[in-house]
Order: C-alpha cells, then structure tokens, then sequence
C-alpha cells in the first residue's frame, strides 16, 4: 500500500498528548498496518508548532526529518498565491518531494485566483500533483468550492489536481460532494483526458459508503486515491480504529483486486512516479 495525506507535527506540537502526528509514531502506525509507503505534509498549524519551528520554514523542517524515513515522501505545504511559492516547489521537488497540498481556507487564497496561476502553470510544466482540501472547513465558502477547480483546469488543462475529500471533509453531512462529483464527471474520461483525480481521503467512512461507490465509479478506480488523514486528533487507538473502518468500506464495494490495487496505492504511484 502507498496511501497518501499523512500531517507531520514537531514532537510537543500538542499539550498533553507530545507524540501526536510525529514522523516515529507515522513509522510505527506503517509497520503495524503494513501499510509500504506514505505522503506526508509539513505541518501548517497546530497549537505549539510555530513556536517548535522556532522561525524554520515547515517544508525545509519536513525535508531535514524525512531523512531517517525513506519510506514516506514529502509533498510540499503552500499556498500557490504566497511569494516565493514557484520557487519552494522548484526546491523541493528537487530534493525529492513528490506534490503539492494545498488548503485554501487555513492558507487564505481562492482556489481560482489568477494569482495563482503561474504557480498552477509550473506545477503542470513540472508534471506534478496539486492537492486541494475541499469540504467546509471554515473561512468563505464560494472560496474554495470544488466547482472552482473546472476554472483552473480551463486555463491549465495538462495540471493534476486531487479533490481531496470529494467536498465532504468532517464527515457531517455531504458538503460539497455533489459539486467534487460533478468536476470529476466532467473530466473524466467521457469528455477529455484530463489530469483530475479523486481524493477518497476521509471519505471512506460508513455513513458515506454511497459517496464512495458513486465516485469510484464516475472516477474509476484509476482516478482515485485514498490517504490516511492522519493523524486523528484522539490518538493512536482511534487511527486504528478508524482506518480499520475505511478499509471496510472499500473491501465491501465488491472492486477486483486490481481496482483496490489503484485505489490503495497503484494511482499514486503512476501519478507521482515512486514504485
């Protein structure tokens, strides 16, 4: 398995619970589950990170830690509207990072804002996959609903965006499922052959289970990729727990083993070039 969306924390980031999100306890959560290689994100908020990062730069901080871990890739952490952010993912892609997450309601940007533009012109240039969460998490709504995404693919149609979460992140409720279904639908291969994939991260949960269904099959099995979200705010015991459930799910949608093959690690690997 290659499962992607794993959040990366400095040891203490969370008072009272130190070993929340760091890179030993992903290493360890890998080898219980037998889970092979993973995706892991710098860490853009948390309660004590800033402090810890002591003024590093979160990517720079991911690259120094994922030394000792070869076995989990970065992708690099950036609004695609900040300064200097062609140049972080021209670094980092060359020091081995395999993508980009973005997350427009905690980074404060549009997803369609010609802003971003040259940073979506590069990434396409670069081959690379940019990853938006989409589901309500806060901030303006019409700012980052996923329908903005068919926007950015009009102007950049060789770019790979992920719909992570297919709009329905948080798990109450369906979100912005209906709009993620629609821009997967008209990418698809019906119409084009476009670089649109669908991010099964935290979707995968039992009162989704339908979700999960409708976008495999709009998708395919090819475009879609699952991920971790980890780590759960309550802990080891719940990633288990949980990521027992989400597996569950997906063995219960009757897939061959080839498609569960793409969707546990194979789409991602083609997409980010890593056997």
């Amino acid at each position: 398995m290659y499962l992607n969306h794993c959040h990366i924390f400095p040891h203490g980031a969370f008072p009272g619970r130190p070993e929340l999100g760091t890179l030993p306890e992903l290493d360890k959560f890998m080898k219980l589950h037998q889970i092979e290689k993973t995706i892991a994100f710098a860490p853009f908020w948390g309660p004590k990170t800033k402090e810890l990062l002591a003024g590093e730069e979160i990517n720079a901080w991911l690259h120094r830690n994922l030394q000792d871990y070869p076995n989990i890739y970065g992708a690099v952490t950036v609004s695609p509207k900040a300064p200097g952010a062609c140049a972080l993912l021209e670094e980092y892609l060359a020091k081995g990072f395999v993508g980009v997450k973005a997350h427009p309601p905690v980074m404060g940007f549009r997803i369609d804002d010609t802003a971003c533009d040259d940073f979506y012109a590069l990434a396409a240039e670069l081959g690379v996959f940019v990853l938006f969460h989409t589901g309500v998490h806060g901030g303006r709504l019409e700012d980052y609903q996923p329908l903005l995404i068919d926007n950015i693919m009009a102007r950049h149609p060789k770019l790979c965006v992920i719909i992570e979460h297919m709009g329905a992140s948080g798990g109450i409720g369906r979100g912005f499922f209906d709009q993620a279904l629609a821009v997967i639908h008209n990418h698809s291969a019906r119409w084009k052959d476009s670089g649109v994939y669908a991010g099964l991260t935290g979707l995968a949960k039992p009162q989704h289970r339908q979700l999960v269904a409708d976008t495999i099959q709009e998708a395919g099995s090819k475009g879609c990729i699952f991920g971790l979200d980890w780590p759960h705010m309550e802990g080891t015991p719940a990633d288990a727990y949980r990521y027992r459930s989400e597996l569950d799910v997906i063995h219960s949608l009757g897939l061959t083993p080839e498609q569960e093959d793409d969707v546990f690690g194979g789409t991602l690997a083609t997409l980010t070039g890593v056997k």
